[in-house]
């Protein structure tokens, strides 16, 4: 059993990891392409309209259910309100532009149209919901002057900075989290589950929900298992539950969406999801009744286990890596200084960018949570001081205790 266990957790590493550095990639991009600015525009106001556009904007992106917690966090992180994010959260691993071509060769064409339907209700519902509940005020932005233009080559090295630095110091334990929890379920739960009993609503809508809540799997790979199984008799409105509460939940979001978002947060989330999907899986049955399945059962694509073998090293290596860097980041240097206006990343780029520019600076470590910029190298500080305000910013000068 302990064998098995771990070859679960390593299977579900591999399978996780491309899709992570994928997440991960796009995060750095939209943190870096489209900024703060944007994103607490147009996703991080009050009322309706910013839930509704974090759902239209998830909805088509081919991420999954894990590729989507980095982006996710990196919204949260620029900006973005609980609502919102939760929004983006449910709507995008749900389904996306490649997982409804897969499903329209498998399943048919009512199964491809009720699943992006399932995502934009899911999204917006919950959205609505962690609003009311949350309550949460506007994130406003500290006042500070203008930031820096910025070239492209220091867009694309800032993309690869925040996905494969800065975010995985914050995600990278809850990852790993999910993914034993996750590796342990799969190797406990038994895969032989009593097919003789799947066409009974009552036992397979139960079913198939219990099996899909905790473990993972991806909207792509949620297709052929669902095709096996109606074609072994199970209900069909069961298998577009499983569908829908299969890839937007997994002990790996889960975990996420209780540490970052909170314990009530994460009550919605995992209700609303349950609910949803046994409420369109029982308008399915409604609507087609007992049709007979006859599309073809492929084992789907997968990616080449070298590239999966590659990513689940490269995770690990970027999660260890960040881990030993969030810490050692807390270790005293020569000079600290506290920036009070110092409020978003393009703000710790821009005074990275001109402290540079000072001489005697060997390294530099911003602590953006705690507003402070640390140095380490025979510096003239008023210098650095002159710096960062000539860059627009206030600076008081910190005591190393």
């Amino acid at each position: 059993m302990t064998v098995e266990i771990i070859a679960e957790i390593w299977n579900l590493l591999l399978i996780v990891s491309p899709w992570l550095l994928v997440g991960l990639l796009i995060a750095g991009l939209i943190h870096s392409f489209i900024g703060e600015d944007f994103i607490r525009h147009h996703l991080g106001g009050s009322g309706f309209l910013p839930v509704l556009k974090s759902t239209l904007f998830g909805i088509p992106l081919p991420v999954c259910s894990c590729g989507v917690i980095p982006i996710a966090a990196g919204l949260r992180k620029d900006g973005a309100s609980k609502a919102s994010t939760m929004a983006f959260l449910v709507s995008t691993p749900t389904t996306g532009i490649d997982s409804i071509f897969v499903t329209y060769a498998f399943l048919g064409g009512i199964f491809t149209i009720a699943r992006p339907l399932a995502a934009l209700f899911a999204g917006l519902v919950i959205g609505v919901l962690v609003y009311i509940a949350e309550k949460e005020k506007m994130q406003e932005l500290s006042e500070h002057g203008p930031h820096s233009q910025i070239t492209p080559f220091d867009r694309i090295k800032q993309t690869f900075i925040y996905g494969f630095r800065i975010l995985p110091q914050d995600l990278g334990r809850t990852l790993l989290f999910g993914i034993i929890l996750g590796g342990m379920l799969s190797a406990l739960i038994p895969q032989d589950i009593a097919n003789v009993y799947l066409s009974n609503p009552f036992i397979a809508y139960p079913m198939m929900l219990f099996i899909s809540v905790p473990l993972y799997v991806c909207a792509i790979g949620a297709v052929p298992i669902a095709a096996v199984l109606l074609l072994k008799g199970l209900v069909p409105g069961a298998a577009l539950a499983f569908l829908i509460a299969g890839p937007a939940t997994n002990t790996i979001t889960l975990a996420f969406v209780g540490k970052k978002m909170g314990g009530r947060v994460l009550f919605l989330y995992l209700t609303t999801i349950i609910i949803i999907a046994i409420v369109f899986g029982v308008f399915l049955d409604l609507i087609i009744g007992r049709v007979g399945i006859k599309e073809m059962i492929s084992s789907g694509s997968r990616l080449p286990y070298l590239l999966q073998l590659i990513s689940s090293i490269l995770i690990l290596v970027i999660i260890l890596l960040n881990t030993i860097k969030g810490r050692r980041e807390d270790v005293k240097m020569d000079h600290s200084f506290y920036v009070p206006d110092m409020a978003c990343k393009h703000c710790q780029m821009t005074i990275e960018q001109a402290l540079k520019e000072v001489p005697g600076v060997k390294k530099i470590a911003i602590l953006l949570d705690k507003k402070l910029v640390k140095i380490d190298g025979e510096i003239n500080e008023e210098k650095v001081v002159k710096q960062i305000e000539d860059a627009g910013y206030t600076v008081e000068r910190e005591e190393i205790k």
